[in-house]
């Protein structure tokens, strides 16, 4: 049973809640289904003002980073605190940018077993998740998958070796977390309302133009330049599940050596063919 919790922080967005609530009420017993995987007993959205989204998404990555280096030798330490402290500096400068126009929402997994998404109202209207109530099922979805992705993965700690690095890199686990959580939202919604609905294939004219000019902004766009985890990590996804389907596919949340190597990310068929013979990345290695 999964009790659900949506919070206005702001105050002034009451008929969002509502909206909100109601999408969960209707999406969480076909996720489950969908996904395979479990939801944690409570999950949370908070409606939040753009302030309080970069302040505690700093926050979660501080203190993720806090729990690795507390796991690892002494001696390690700093280059870890190299890890935190490029990994603020580049989150600070377009924070701003992220949390109140561009990010519609984000999923954070604390030490404790709750994770919790936040969502800007500002970054909804303003990338046209507003334009259509679709989207906005869409996006439920999307954040949804991720809490059941930190209950699997024991709130991310069974990955904590390998998170830290990946905040530096396009790393197999963003390809992995964001590709599956786009599979599903596309599976959801096509169950629901009989096809895929996808705001990110949406024509630009629903995006207000502070959105496209953010896109501009020479570090967003420095950023955009790289692997698309969506769609790329959408591909990687789907083709893995199609192997093996959802509950094989599903050990890899807490198998770090089923992740995907960096040659199998950009052949997804290499990566499904190890998930269905079982074999990891190790002992494919010793294999070659």
């Amino acid at each position: 049973m999964t009790d659900v919790k949506v919070l206005d922080e702001t105050g002034k967005h009451g008929y969002l809640q509502e909206r909100i609530e109601s999408i969960l009420d209707e999406v969480v017993p076909v996720v489950r289904e969908t996904t395979r995987l479990e939801l944690p007993a409570l999950v949370v959205f908070r409606i939040v003002a753009p302030e309080t989204w970069q302040t505690d998404s700093e926050a979660d990555l501080t203190g993720f980073v806090s729990r690795f280096r507390a796991r690892r030798p002494r001696w390690h330490a700093p280059a870890i605190g190299l890890v935190e402290r490029v990994s603020l500096g580049r989150f600070r400068k377009v924070a701003p940018l992220l949390g109140g126009v561009l990010v519609m929402g984000a999923t954070t997994a604390g030490p404790a077993e709750q994770s919790q998404t936040m969502l800007v109202p500002a970054a909804l209207a303003h990338s046209g998740v507003f334009s259509s109530s679709y989207y906005l099922t869409q996006l439920v979805i999307h954040e949804l998958v991720h809490h059941a992705q930190n209950l699997a993965t024991l709130h991310r700690e069974v990955w904590a070796a390998e998170k830290p690095s990946a905040l530096l890199r396009a790393g197999s686990i963003k390809f992995v977390e964001e590709g599956h959580a786009y599979w599903a939202d596309q599976e959801v919604t096509r169950r629901l309302f009989g096809e895929p609905k996808d705001v990110h294939t949406a024509p630009a004219s629903i995006q207000s133009g502070v959105y496209q000019d953010a896109l501009k902004n020479k570090i967003i766009a420095r950023m955009r330049r790289g692997p698309d985890i969506y769609t790329e990590g959408r591909q990687l996804v789907t083709t893995a599940i199609e192997a093996v389907g959802p509950s094989l596919f599903n050990r890899l949340w807490t198998d770090l050596s089923l992740l995907p190597t960096k040659s199998e990310l950009k052949h997804p068929g290499r990566w499904a063919e190890r998930l269905a013979s079982g074999t990891s990345s190790t002992d494919q290695g010793a294999a070659a």
